[in-house]
């Protein structure tokens, strides 16, 4: 079940907040971390702030939230699907 954006706004704090909602249109929280954001800044040598990253690679980010959403998992803490930088590095690699 493929998740979409639900809101272009996110907040950030430790890495990048953001919502998407699923078929049914409920909402589902999304984070990707500050390491996973700062790894993946290095490995496509893109300057900036977490938003910065955030923004240049939104899609596929929002992807790989969707597809962690497929496959139940990984949550972080506070039950938001996670991004990892591990997940990040081989969507990359992939590409």
């Amino acid at each position: 079940m493929a998740l979409k954006r639900l809101k272009d706004e996110y907040i950030e704090q430790d890495g990048v907040q953001f919502l998407m909602e699923d078929e049914n249109g409920s909402t589902v929280a999304c984070m990707v971390n500050h390491r996973a954001l700062r790894d993946h800044a290095e490995r496509m040598y893109l300057p900036g702030t977490d938003a910065d990253v955030f923004a240049a690679y939104r899609e596929l980010i929002e992807q790989i939230a969707s597809d962690a959403y497929d496959a139940e998992g990984p949550f972080d803490d506070h039950g938001r699907i996670l991004v990892t930088s591990e997940a990040l590095a081989r969507v990359t690699r992939s590409a």
